[in-house]
């Protein structure tokens, strides 16, 4: 099952309906297209494939060991503000930067062929509603 792959849907959806510019009268109909990203961002399908590699694939495995990295960076407020029902404390760019480490960064944003401080930048706003979702009783399983 892949728990991740619907959750991140779910999410992108909301954003993009929050995101989403008011209609304008244009002149003629535009041939509709898939929406692309701005320069150096990572489209859907390409933070889908990132997010699977941080959370360990669809079933999101590596759950604990996200917030456990989140932890022992000393935020383990915004993490339980994630896992808990409420709302959710904000991260930073420098924070996932920090968590994640450039030398990660750098390479899922090679191999994606995006700017990795946009990717920091989309990861900031994605992970707690991501840890949010995965946890929705308010309880990561396995935690200590």
């Amino acid at each position: 099952m892949d728990i991740l792959g619907e959750i991140l849907k779910q999410v992108l959806e909301g954003a993009a309906q929050q995101q989403a510019p008011q209609p304008q009268r244009q002149p003629a109909p535009q041939p509709q297209r898939a929406p692309q990203p701005p320069q150096g961002m990572p489209s859907a399908n390409d933070l889908t494939d990132i997010l699977s590699q941080i959370f360990g694939g669809g079933g999101a495995e590596k759950l604990p060991e996200v917030v456990k990295q989140f932890e022992e960076k000393g935020m383990r407020d915004q993490v339980d503000s994630w896992v808990r029902t409420g709302p959710n404390k904000p991260v930073d760019r420098r924070q996932i930067e920090d968590v994640f480490g450039q030398r990660e960064l750098d390479n899922l944003a090679r191999s994606k062929g995006v700017d990795r401080d946009q990717l920091a930048e989309v990861l900031s706003r994605y992970i707690p509603k991501i840890i949010d979702e995965l946890t929705p009783q308010g309880q990561l399983t396995g935690r200590r």
